[in-house]
């Protein structure tokens, strides 16, 4: 009987979506904790695609999250650990890490610079001139044409996405709407933020409380000394 890599605490997503896929070779890997996260962060990675985020977002919040757990955790005698630790720890150039830290100081570790294709091409037909009627809104855009076109707007912006995988995209996330051989931008709803925000809740109150209660207080870490990681009384049922 195959037992459930997943803890006995609720996650939407995973209940929503049964089991979670994990190759045999995976399976078979000795590193069992590499087994969970790699559970754990499919999940996560439904949750960015369904609000049309992607690995960019993730890979940066990622990298920031890294840097500021080594940092606040890591230090001596109080201080936060310094850029060479950091890069040592988490695997991280310095002077990526020196990036990260002064976002972090800015207050802009959560602001990605770049998104998904997806998201590029949404805000550029909101900003870009080419792409917006008299009143300065999206335009209804005609499929085809060299300029002010749905073509243009993914030959500018969408990499080398092509046209019909972009449009499938944007109507699998229902931000357009077809209207013959034009496509048209809808106004975003607040049933979109609402629906952020119903997640963002519920991912505090149960994934996110119950990750922080399965690390060791930072103190025992500090000074590498070589602690334990093993959670005392909680973990997986």
């Amino acid at each position: 009987m195959n037992r459930s890599i997943f803890p006995s605490w609720p996650i939407y997503l995973a209940k929503r979506h049964g089991a979670t896929y994990i190759p045999s070779a995976v399976q078979e890997h000795t590193n069992k904790l590499n087994n969970v996260f790699f559970a754990f962060l499919q999940p996560l990675a439904r949750i960015f695609l369904r609000f049309g985020k992607g690995y960019r977002e993730f890979s940066e919040l990622s990298k920031a999250a890294f840097v500021v757990v080594a940092a606040e955790d890591y230090g001596v005698h109080g201080r936060p650990t310094n850029v060479s630790r950091i890069a040592a720890m988490t695997g991280l150039t310095r002077k990526e890490v020196s990036r990260i830290r002064k976002r972090i100081d800015e207050h802009k570790a959560t602001v990605t610079d770049r998104g998904t294709p997806l998201q590029e091409v949404i805000s550029a037909w909101r900003s870009v001139a080419e792409f917006l009627d008299a009143n300065g809104e999206p335009a209804i855009l005609p499929l085809t044409g060299k300029r002010g076109s749905f073509r243009s707007l993914i030959r500018q912006f969408a990499g080398d996405i092509p046209e019909g995988a972009m449009r499938k995209e944007l109507h699998r996330i229902g931000v357009v709407r077809n209207s013959g051989d034009t496509i048209e931008l809808r106004p975003m709803s607040p049933g979109s933020e609402n629906a952020e925000e119903t997640m963002a809740r519920q991912l505090e109150a149960g994934p996110y409380a119950l990750l922080n209660s399965l690390v060791p207080d930072a103190e025992e870490n500090n000074g590498g000394d070589g602690a334990s990681l093993e959670p005392a009384g909680h973990g997986p049922h």
